[in-house]
């Protein structure tokens, strides 16, 4: 006993595939999604680190700077009021402010519309709309000298600092603050907005890797999917293919089969019309089926034509030869017709690589057509054209009625005709044989009436 496994298609049911497709492809796009947003957050968090270093960096040494003065006088505070503005010099400080415990501006520099009055003094670092807000408190002892300090621009008891709008502010003696000590409040306010643009870059960045991202999926999914389907439809045209391919056999097996015993039976009707029989009525059915015999033979052969598997054996072909055979063969037609034919256009030179039989087997059939619809009197044409490409152009042309519009989509199908008499097979068979070349053909309108069917494409 064998035991045959399934495949993983079998045992993976295709209903089941399109959704797990899908949620293979959300779940990429969420860790792809997930992994893009938490770089970004990175990126900003590494930012926002930088410029909160920057300004405790400031915040230390300017600290610092007030701590380490053991004598606050009048020069303290000026010299305390040009460090600040040398600090706002810088383009990346946008303030700089000195502040009581209670809020209170004592020395400013900088944009000092930022900063309201009274301040907040709660010590920590904040992002605000205007910037990064960074609160230190100060704490200062009892200075070790008096309130005063004699400085060269010193004015009697009174020490001059800068107030909130960047003038000088007036601390009578002994209202200066900074001598006595205590706890103040140091005000840093940086800008913001190289940090902000630095974000807005690595959202886009990162937005971008992520659409970049999804369209690569998209077209990868859109990819598959086409080759799934299209490996779906080669199978699925392989087993039609294959299935014709019997097909056909089968049908030109019988159709084989059937031409033996109608030859036995057309022979015998033969035999007996010859010998005669006494009634005229059972002469002309004697007769009648002779002749169905033979139609039902042509159509068999037709069929057997347009079935057969065949493959062309290419070789040099002088047209001018063919028309002059083709001339010769149907010639009763023609005289019943009183029709001629005329391939003048045909040069002694105009020859083409084509399996010969084949050819003639295809002109044939278009020049029996044209003879059919050709008006008593005139001439069924082979034109021939060397085209700009070098390839060459067959035309057999008639002066008889055009084909209907709505029967030129029909044409060359298999079992359509516009003929009572006809079989439908003719131009199916010169499709068939053009098909197998690689050439095409067709049907044109003739100017002035008529019809021109053509082939196309041939190689000289």
């Amino acid at each position: 006993m064998k035991f045959h496994a399934k495949s993983t298609s079998s045992l993976f049911p295709l209903r089941w595939k399109r959704p797990a497709a899908i949620t293979a492809l959300a779940m990429v796009l969420a860790t792809l999604g997930l992994w893009q947003t938490s770089e970004y957050f990175q990126e900003r968090e590494l930012a926002r680190e930088m410029l909160h270093r920057q300004a405790h960096s400031v915040m230390n040494a300017l600290v610092g700077g007030i701590q380490a003065h053991r004598r606050r006088g009048n020069f303290f505070v000026e010299q305390l009021q040009g460090s600040l503005e040398g600090l706002v010099s810088a383009d990346d400080i946008l303030a700089v402010a000195i502040t009581s415990e209670d809020g209170q501006l004592l020395l400013s520099a900088g944009e000092v519309g930022l900063l309201t009055a009274p301040v907040s003094v709660v010590a920590g670092d904040f992002w605000d709309a205007t910037g990064f807000r960074l609160v230190e408190p100060l704490e200062l002892p009892s200075a070790s000298g008096g309130l005063r300090e004699r400085t060269g621009g010193g004015r009697g008891g009174q020490g001059r600092g800068r107030g909130p709008f960047g003038e000088l502010a007036n601390f009578p003696e002994g209202d200066s603050p900074f001598p006595a000590g205590g706890t103040f409040a140091a005000i840093l306010i940086l800008d913001r907005t190289p940090v902000d643009a630095r974000c807005r870059r690595a959202a886009w960045l990162r937005g971008s890797v992520f659409a970049a991202g999804a369209l690569l999926l998209l077209g990868v999914t859109l990819a598959w999917q086409i080759t799934v389907r299209a490996a779906g439809r080669a199978r699925m045209l392989e087993v039609e293919t294959r299935h014709l391919r019997d097909l056909s056999q089968a049908a030109a097996g019988l159709a084989h089969e059937t031409r033996n015993p109608l030859g036995l039976i057309r022979g015998w009707a033969q035999r007996l019309a010859q010998e005669g029989f006494p009634s005229p009525k059972q002469q002309e059915q004697v007769e009648r089926i002779v002749e169905e015999c033979d139609r039902v033979t042509a159509r068999i052969n037709q069929f057997l034509a347009f079935a057969r598997p065949q493959e062309p054996v290419l070789e040099t072909v002088h047209v001018q030869e063919l028309a002059h055979e083709l001339a010769i063969l149907l010639e009763p037609d023609l005289v019943e017709k009183e029709l001629t034919i005329d391939s003048q256009s045909l040069a002694a030179d105009a020859v083409v690589q084509a399996d010969r039989e084949m050819l003639r087997q295809a002109l044939f059939n278009l020049v029996q057509n044209a003879i059919h619809a050709a008006p008593a009197g005139t001439a069924v044409e082979i034109l021939w054209q060397l085209r700009q490409d070098g390839t060459r152009r067959i035309e057999v042309a008639d002066r008889g009625e055009a084909v209907p519009d709505d029967a030129v989509d029909s044409l060359f199908t298999p079992y359509f005709t516009t003929r009572p008499d006809g079989t439908g097979l003719g131009l199916a068979i010169i499709r068939h044989l053009a098909g197998l070349h690689g050439w095409e053909c067709g049907y044109t309108p003739r100017p002035g009436g008529g019809a021109i069917f053509w082939l196309d494409g041939l190689h000289g």
